[in-house]
């Protein structure tokens, strides 16, 4: 039976009801040297966000991923189905934002205002800003709800990709692909 006190897992609900499953321990197997395919398998065991059950592998899918050099890489992830309430989950790893196409670095880059480091357009970091800015107070009132009910302390100085996770983590991500579209 899985430790179901502290499942190293984050789970996020997009507005199709989809569950994603953010493991932090995985292991990346890359496809062909030249090809930027890299299949991603997690070495936690999961249970499922919703019920506690727990997975059967029924596929993969692909995921479009900008690293911090400005290479497309495709990450092949897996796609689960929870045995008890038979909800499907995407498996995907701790690099990723959800719902954004550059790596979890280069958006914490952009926020703490090292944007020129970064390989996005001006266009591109102007549009991860704003999502920041429009949603951190957000944020802070689901760090603050969650220390008062987990009794933890997140830091002051907790960085982007810290709070993102506690949000997501919570399953209190807000699904905003679509409020930023256009300018």
């Amino acid at each position: 039976m899985p430790d179901r006190e502290q499942p190293c897992i984050m789970a996020i609900k997009s507005a199709a009801c989809k569950i994603m499953v953010i493991t932090t321990k995985y292991t990346t197997k890359q496809k062909r040297k030249k090809a930027h395919i890299y299949f991603i398998k997690s070495e936690e065991i999961s249970v499922c966000p919703i019920c506690g059950g727990r997975f059967k592998v029924i596929g993969s899918r692909i995921r479009k991923m900008i690293d911090t050099d400005g290479e497309v890489k495709i990450l092949v992830i897996r796609r689960l189905r929870c045995r008890e309430c038979d909800k499907i989950h995407h498996e995907l790893p701790d690099i990723l934002v959800p719902y954004k196409r550059h790596c979890a670095e280069t958006i914490e880059n952009i926020i703490s205002g090292k944007a020129g480091e970064t390989p996005c357009e001006e266009r591109t970091s102007r549009k991860i800003m704003a999502w920041w800015i429009t949603l951190s107070l957000y944020f802070k009132m689901v760090l603050a709800s969650l220390n008062e009910k987990y009794k933890t302390t997140f830091s002051a100085q907790a960085t982007p990709k810290e709070i993102v996770r506690a949000v997501a983590n919570a399953n209190l991500w807000i699904h905003t692909r679509s409020v930023f579209s256009s300018d």
